[in-house]
């Protein structure tokens, strides 16, 4: 529907995919998550184990929209296929590794999130095509992950958001790192340069200091009203 509010798309016909049966769902094994195409994004917020599992993923459903209808509405692989620059989904499914498996006429194709998304509202989608699941690793060891985003008011687009991963080892130095952006270029991005200040190393601020530095090199943000508005608000 935003696609078509926008004018971007004009498609000969809609196909409303809600009463197919057994598409809701979010099966947790031992080795990946699998999340259905009509998964909202209030039933990823509530799921307890998904807090305990990777926290960024419920934090980053609870941010999104407001009112709360949103929530009970939009749904996880709708908001990948729509690939809007600024949405918060893309950011944490690349820090989490995911990727969508896409379902067309010449079968089923896995593809990474981080390749998924082409351009502001592109993606690898063909013909006939529709993401059938979300997949997400499961990850050994010490694990932390959380997403947080700057927005002009709750529930807006992101000014800027980030998700991170980190496997920590037991000193507490960083194992490996993965760093979502989403708002902060035509497209979401992994921060790979930003990864690197923090492998091998101590969470110190110098350190994260230096990988802010980093991220923000990797970014080629665009204006936008949201930005400006908030560069006002903030003087």
């Amino acid at each position: 529907m935003p696609m078509l509010k926008l004018r971007l798309v004009r498609p000969s016909y809609l196909v409303d995919i809600n009463r197919v049966p057994n598409l809701s769902y979010i099966n947790i094994e031992n080795d990946k998550i699998r999340i259905g195409p009509l998964i909202r994004h209030h039933q990823v917020e509530v799921n307890r184990d998904l807090w305990k599992i990777y926290p960024a993923l419920p934090e980053t459903a609870v941010q999104i929209g407001d009112p709360p209808q949103i929530r009970n509405l939009g749904t996880v692989a709708g908001s990948l296929a729509h690939a809007d620059p600024a949405a918060d989904w893309p950011a944490t499914l690349i820090a989490l590794r995911a990727s969508v498996k896409v379902l067309g006429p010449s079968g089923i194709r896995e593809v990474p999130v981080d390749d998924f998304i082409t351009g502001p509202f592109t993606t690898t989608l063909g013909k006939g095509e529709i993401i059938s699941e979300v997949v997400i690793p499961r990850f050994g060891g010490n694990i932390r992950s959380s997403y947080v985003k700057l927005e002009r008011k709750a529930g807006d687009f992101a000014v800027v958001g980030v998700a991170v991963m980190l496997r920590l080892d037991p000193n507490g130095s960083v194992e490996d790192a993965s760093i979502g952006i989403t708002a902060a270029g035509p497209r979401p991005f992994r921060a790979s340069e930003a990864e690197k200040a923090l492998i091998g190393r101590k969470l110190t601020d110098d350190v994260i200091e230096d990988a802010a530095e980093r991220a923000m090199k990797e970014s080629s943000p665009v204006g936008d009203i949201r930005a400006r508005l908030n560069i006002k608000n903030n003087g």
